[in-house]
């Protein structure tokens, strides 16, 4: 009698881990909402759809090109179509799968559906899902380095323009491949067919919104609200200081020197990997006890340079995706190469591919686990939560009834008052009022270079302020000084559960 062939186990298991984690992107499609970070970016271009333009009618400090993208990707949705922040998610999650699959074609050797998933997995980590600048620059350059790496060099200097059209900090990375890029192409000057089929749209597209958005016509305010906050010390301490420097120079020292031996003794390179076999699971359970954030993130990405390398030298592509890496970390509020670091310390272990579908578990499990206990700036899935409806921007989010309760309110709120201001940081009630009297959502004074000029303006205006938000920005950083010259020239006539609420 024949026996029945036996199933292949891994390949079970294989599709098995794949439905699990096409349930994880569901999931955090839908979980949480924060109202300060997640409608940030699309408030923008809520802006835009109002008819606003942008830097002349709103600030924005930030170059154009990413709030341009998520415009034409939204164009045919009413951003208070009730599934507006949904679709969006949704949008962020392909466009990781477009990042992960490309950066699988540059310095993988693996070139399955299930090594792009891991990717995914490693590539959102516990960031919260939402449209964010940083991803678009990301984005732009690894296209224009796949286009590099196909040797079509005019798209992949155009690619690099919208990059750093995005956000200051790819300026940097622009700077550094382009002169790369400009190299090699001097070297053998030959341009392709399917290099111009892709640079001459492109090209026109650039030229288009240009005009389209009045950017050309707004130069000088384009210049000077992107460049108003920079400083040149940022440089070394937002850019170099967290990774090369301890509060005690003893420890630094030691550090550097450490490096400097790891390069040069001769340990065969099987060991480290073996190594970072075990520092992966052990540096993806920490945000647990870290407010989501990685231990030791810039000492590892950092030997991950020095082991490259020793080891990869002659692979120029993973020293660019680290040279990216590093400049998308640069950032005030989320400093950190951890969109790139999961993945290059993968990419180190590639060949020990025997523990990849362990990985791939624990990586799933961890992610999973941490979303649901420790949502960003949201309650955990242990208290109870309701899936929105009929509500604008947000239906069909599973969000707690604190969270639930707090967009009502500010609804209600909104209903009395027409010309009210949420304050001092709430793009998200900005897109589901689909009010946008003042010229930023982010509030803060950093955010808002024109809050000076806008207090006059604001002064009849009735303004209510976050309970909960307030303290955060009373000061540093972050404080929010329209908000608090508001509360002294207005007085209270109402407190709410979230809100107090200020008139003249």
């Amino acid at each position: 009698m024949n026996s029945v062939p036996a199933y292949n186990k891994k390949q079970i298991f294989s599709y098995g881990i794949l439905f699990l984690s096409g349930l994880y992107f569901a999931f955090i499609s839908v979980y949480s909402i924060n109202q300060v970070d997640l409608g940030f970016q699309l408030s923008a271009v809520g802006r835009l759809k109002a008819g606003q333009v942008i830097y002349k009618d709103f600030d924005f400090i930030r170059p154009f090109f990413g709030v341009i993208l998520w415009d034409y990707l939204l164009k045919f949705i009413p951003l208070q179509f009730d599934y507006s922040i949904l679709i969006s998610r949704i949008l962020v999650i392909i466009e990781s799968f477009i990042i992960c699959h490309v950066i699988q074609k540059l310095i993988f050797e693996r070139k399955d559906l299930q090594t792009t998933v891991f990717l995914v997995l490693c590539f959102l980590h516990t960031f919260p899902i939402m449209p964010w600048h940083t991803i678009d620059g990301i984005f732009f350059s690894v296209l224009a380095l796949l286009f590099y790496k196909k040797k079509w060099y005019l798209s992949s200097l155009l690619f690099i323009v919208f990059a750093l059209l995005t956000k200051q900090s790819f300026i940097i990375f622009g700077l550094g491949a382009s002169a790369i890029i400009l190299i090699d192409l001097f070297k053998k000057l030959v341009i392709t067919k399917k290099d111009l089929y892709i640079f001459i749209p492109s090209f026109l597209f650039l030229v288009a919104i240009l005009f389209q958005y009045r950017i050309i016509e707004n130069f000088n305010l384009f210049v000077e609200q992107v460049l108003h906050s920079a400083s040149p010390t940022y440089l070394y301490q937002g850019c170099i200081a967290p990774y090369f420097s301890f509060e005690n120079n003893f420890h630094t020292i030691v550090y550097i020197l450490s490096l400097i031996l790891i390069y040069f003794i001769k340990i065969n390179k099987s060991i480290f990997e073996i190594v970072l076999l075990v520092v992966l699971p052990v540096f993806i359970i920490y945000p647990f006890f870290n407010d989501g954030h990685f231990k030791g993130a810039y000492v590892l990405y950092v030997l991950l340079f020095i082991l490259f390398l020793k080891y990869e030298r002659q692979n120029k592509f993973i020293f660019l995706l680290l040279f990216l890496g590093w400049c998308s970390s640069i950032s005030w509020g989320y400093n950190t190469p951890a969109f790139f670091i999961l993945i290059l310390l993968y990419k180190f272990i590639e060949k020990q591919n025997r523990f990849f579908f362990l990985l791939w578990g624990i990586v799933l499990t961890i992610f999973s686990l941490y979303r649901s206990k420790y949502p960003y700036s949201s309650e955990s899935l242990s208290s109870k939560h309701i899936f929105i409806k009929n509500v604008p921007a947000v239906s069909g989010l599973l969000v707690s009834e604190k969270e639930y309760s707090y967009i009502l309110e500010a609804q209600q709120i909104h209903s009395i008052h027409k010309d009210i201001i949420f304050l001092p940081a709430s793009p998200l009630l900005d897109i589901i009022n689909s009010s946008f009297l003042n010229r930023a959502s982010w509030e803060i004074d950093v955010e808002y270079p024109s809050w000076k000029s806008d207090l006059q303006k604001l002064k009849t205006n009735t303004i209510a302020v976050d309970n909960g938000l307030l303290p955060y920005y009373k000061e540093g950083f972050f404080v929010s000084s329209v908000t608090l010259e508001l509360m002294k020239q207005k007085k209270i006539i109402k407190k709410t559960k979230y809100f107090t609420i200020y008139s003249n």
